[in-house]
């Protein structure tokens, strides 16, 4: 390593380490061998320059450096380049410099450049530094946006997370600055919250100060005055001088807005007769000059102004001078961007003038030949409009009022099915809750666990037929509404507690926001029906979002109204389903969340109720983004005692206790595995391995039960599991639903189609959805058998024993097997036995010929492998494999093929020469050696 590159590493390490002085020594150094270096040292000795300069606050010089390196950077092309981060400390340099519209063009630039390598905390730092820019120029919509999609950014890069105080300070500074105070306390809070948590104490000074200027803004000029002062100190003790002098300037300047003149002086004159002894040339010291010779004339302290005025006259100067250098380096950067923007402009219109040309001559040569074919499509599509339009003007009247008495007849049937549903479950639940409660009757612990399992599911339905019933008697208007004043916020809130933990195991961030500036949190509203209404919305919303998704509940204010808001960053609801989702029995296809099929009658119920209210809910939604429901109701200014107060949520709760089983969230920390499945095997007594694929735990346990006893079970509640599942384990059978969250059965089919490896495995669909066309679509993923719900145990076993029986499965052919034929069993059983005595014979002078090799050479379970050998023969498959061995042996002996019972012995695989006489003679009546003596 030559002398040069060992001084640019030293001046590299400095850097990092954050050592300015010992890395502008070195710089200073290698400035004048720059000539020497080659074009990537010049490159990283520029991009050190970049970063000292601004870092002292030589803001032009910085620019200058950061010019060159990208000039350079044009001459000698390389891919070690760091241009996106030179762009960016060339636009915070234009930044603190004023030229913010120089600035905001280069941080576009290297948002685009960091967009391109995917570098996620450069692209949220660029939309950091144009939120600030955005601020600057008072343009605070867009700097919120910017600010806001930083934050977002930075939440989901933990490593960086003590950055968030920071970044909410900000934040809070804009919505300050736009007279939003109410939120700017919430974004305040955070970060002082965020600084704590990380032990970010060197945000702490930014904070205090932003709250001092927040009491500011509102009157509250002692709690502003506490902050400053506060935040003065910290700064002190972390030993920011810069930043210290700014928060004085600020608190001195309110207490001179505010007549605390001794304050003001009190603050100031020390700290400036100690810099006035330092000779320092801090140009924000002039700041607290002014501040202090506005207090001195408030007191009338004119002399101490005026030599205060003369004492500082040599920072002035020096300022003033500098100010004129600075003036004429800006002006030659302003020209120098004018320039380059002047040749963009003049390539960009050359472009265009170009595309112009070219357009122009292709519509010369087609215009001619598209109006005349113009004119004879538009004389038919006319005629044709009029003659059709009748037809269909007719048409959709007749469908209409069909449409009508369907959408009638569909609400009667279903009000009818509810009702008659009642009495047969009243029968069902009435008989299992009488021998639950029978203390004369013994139950097992699987048999009361099933029975409680079917009382649940009853309570269940008679649930979901009191929400039809109501639906029914809302569109007669023949549910009675019963209004009350009630605080929506004290009720949001309870939601919102409810929710917490089951958002909290599920990943995911809820929260909730209360943006009232004036006015109650009152409404006039049915609290039981109202309860409904949002606790259909918000498990709505957890149901379609993922682990690290959020939603968040707000109550804001529109003029004489309350708004709720319902927001989440889940999946989002296609553009052309939106118009349909209030309708009654309307469920969205095509959903990438597809849960358990139920009635559609959610939202619709939402949709009434409202209405009931004489309020209103809108829906906006983007696919891939999220989904927000807003609902707006009348905001009601009334006395507080004749406010309902409530503590509980009576409807949630029974429902979510009803249902809780269902929505339980799994998480990685559940086993997929049922450990007592596969405890007591040996290696030579491997059970067949079954994956069951299911979202609903219930049915999930259920097959478990049936099949754990026979097989090992493996679990899994969506097709992204069952994937992993089958990555790590050896599965020999996979029996799946075909209704799941996020990745359903067909795409885990699919799925097994495409590997090699998995195609192999037979699979048997459990399903609900059992119609021609699901039928069809499963088999044509080539699917070997199919069972619809509700099922025989029995043929469920039957069925396994089949698909786990087949010697060869092909998953890639278009067609697939019903392998449901019992009356082929006997002949498929007689097959099987005349293959094992081949196998036998086969090694029939191997000692180690073991049953396992045998059950695994017929494709069966070792326990089926036992059944068949025992009813075909009426022996144990040890006592048949040992008369194969014997007879063998016999034959041996009657052919005379052999000379002595110990060559006999060694071909049948008896190496034990003693106790293959002995069983032998137990089966024969005579010993090997008086058979071959004769």
């Amino acid at each position: 390593m030559t002398v040069l590159e060992e001084e640019l590493a030293k001046a590299i390490m400095y850097s990092k380490k954050v050592q300015t002085d010992s890395c502008a020594l070195i710089l200073d150094k290698l400035e004048t061998s720059y000539e020497l270096l080659s074009s990537e040292q010049k490159l990283e000795y520029l991009y050190l320059r970049t970063d000292h300069t601004y870092e002292t606050g030589n803001y032009l010089n910085s620019i200058e450096y950061a010019r060159a390196y990208i000039n350079l950077l044009e001459m000698h092309p390389t891919d070690s380049t760091k241009k996106e981060a030179i762009l960016v400390y060339l636009g915070l340099n234009y930044y603190m410099i004023d030229e913010l519209g120089l600035s905001i063009d280069t941080y576009y630039e290297a948002l685009k450049i960091y967009q391109e390598k995917q570098d996620q905390f450069g692209i949220i730092l660029c939309y950091l530094n144009l939120g600030k820019a955005y601020s600057d120029l008072k343009e605070y919509d867009k700097s919120l946006q910017y600010i806001t999609k930083a934050i977002q950014g930075l939440k989901k890069l933990p490593e960086d997370s003590h950055r968030l105080s920071s970044w909410y300070s900000q934040l809070a500074s804009v919505l300050i600055s736009s007279n939003d105070l109410e939120n700017a306390r919430l974004y305040l809070d955070s970060a002082l919250r965020s600084s704590e948590n990380n032990n970010h104490i060197n945000s702490l000074p930014e904070i205090y100060g932003k709250y001092g200027f927040m009491y500011k803004k509102k009157g509250e000029i002692q709690k502003a005055i506490e902050n400053y002062q506060l935040a003065i100190d910290l700064a002190e003790e972390l030993g920011d001088a810069f930043k210290k002098i700014e928060l004085m300037n600020q608190l001195a300047n309110t207490y001179n807005l505010n007549g605390y003149f001794d304050e003001s002086i009190s603050l100031l004159e020390p700290f400036l007769k100690e810099q006035l002894a330092q000779k320092s040339y801090q140009t924000r010291l002039t700041e607290l000059e002014t501040r202090l010779y506005y207090a001195y004339e408030g007191v009338g302290r004119y002399k101490d102004a005026i030599d205060l005025h003369e004492q500082f006259k040599y920072l002035r100067d020096s300022i003033k001078s500098l100010e004129n250098f600075n003036q004429i380096k800006q002006a030659s950067i302003r020209s120098m961007a004018a320039q380059h923007e002047s040749e963009n402009t003049l390539l960009k219109k050359q472009d265009e003038l170009n595309q112009q040309t070219i357009k122009a001559q292709n519509t010369i040569l087609i215009s001619g030949l598209i109006v005349l074919l113009l004119v004879i499509i538009i004389a038919v599509i006319i005629y044709r409009a009029s003659v059709i339009n009748k037809k269909l003007s007719l048409e959709n009247k007749r469908q209409a009022d069909r449409l009508i008495q369907l959408d009638i007849a569909k609400s009667r049937f279903f009000a009818n099915i509810s009702h008659d549903l009642r009495t047969p479950m009243t029968l069902i639940m009435g008989g299992i809750t009488q021998v639950l409660e029978n203390k004369e009757v013994y139950l097992t612990a699987k048999a009361e666990k099933q029975l409680r399992i079917g009382l649940r599911n009853g309570e269940r339905i008679i649930h979901l037929t009191n929400e039809i019933n109501e639906l029914i008697k809302l569109e007669d208007n023949k549910l009675a509404i019963t209004p009350r004043y009630i605080n929506v916020d004290e009720m949001l809130n309870l939601f919102v507690q409810m929710f917490s933990s089951a958002a909290e195991i599920k990943g995911v961030h809820l929260a909730y926001s209360r943006m009232i500036s004036k006015g109650s949190t009152i409404i006039y509203a049915d609290p039981y029906q109202f309860e409904k209404v949002l606790f259909n919305l918000i498990t709505n919303g957890l149901k379609h979002i993922r682990e690290k998704d959020s939603l968040t509940v707000s109550l804001s204010q529109e003029e004489d109204k309350l708004c709720i808001s319902i927001l989440d960053t889940g999946e989002g609801i296609p553009e052309e389903n939106i118009p349909y989702i209030f309708d009654r029995y309307y469920q969205a296809p095509g959903t990438t969340f597809k849960t358990q099929e139920g009635f559609g009658i959610g939202l619709a119920l939402v949709k009434e109720i409202i209405d009931k209210h004489n309020a209103s809910i809108q829906v906006k939604s983007q696919l891939g983004t999220g989904t927000e429901f807003r609902i707006k109701i009348r905001q009601e200014n009334i006395d507080p005692a004749e406010v309902t107060a409530f503590s509980k949520l009576d409807y949630s709760d029974d429902k979510r206790n009803l249902f809780r089983d269902i929505d339980e969230v799994e998480t990685e920390a559940k086993p997929l595995v049922h450990i007592e499945s596969i405890k007591n095997l040996s290696s030579n007594k491997r059970k067949k391995t079954i994956l069951i694929v299911e979202d609903h735990p219930e049915v999930r346990d259920y097959i478990f039960d049936l099949i754990s006893e026979y097989y090992t079970v493996l679990t899994a509640s969506n097709g992204q599991r069952a994937i992993k599942v089958l990555e790590k384990e050896s599965i020999d059978l996979i029996i799946t639903d075909l209704m799941m969250p996020w990745f359903d059965g067909f795409e885990l089919l699919d799925s097994l189609r495409q590997d090699d490896k998995l195609k192999k495995i037979p699979a048997l669909v459990l399903s609900a959805r059992t119609s021609e066309e699901d039928k069809e679509k499963v088999l044509n993923k080539g699917v070997n058998d199919i069972l619809s719900k509700p099922f025989n145990p029995k043929e469920l076993l039957v069925r396994i024993e089949n698909l786990l029986n087949k010697k060869e499965w092909n998953n890639t052919k278009d067609e697939a097997l019903f392998i449901n034929n019992q009356e082929t069993l006997d002949e498929v059983e007689s097959s099987i036995l005349k293959n094992v005595e081949q196998l036998i014979l086969k090694k029939i002078d191997d000692p180690n010929l073991s049953v396992t090799y045998l059950s695994d050479q017929v494709f069966v379970s070792e326990r089926k492998f036992y059944r068949l050998i025992k009813k075909l023969t009426n022996t144990t498959p040890y006592e048949y494999i040992k008369e194969v061995r014997l007879q063998y042996a016999n034959k041996l002996i009657q052919e005379k093929k052999l000379s002595n019972s110990s060559e006999v012995a060694r071909l049948i695989g008896m190496n034990n020469v003693s106790h293959f006489n002995t069983q032998f003679k137990k089966r024969f009546g005579k010993k090997p050696s008086e058979l071959l003596q004769k």
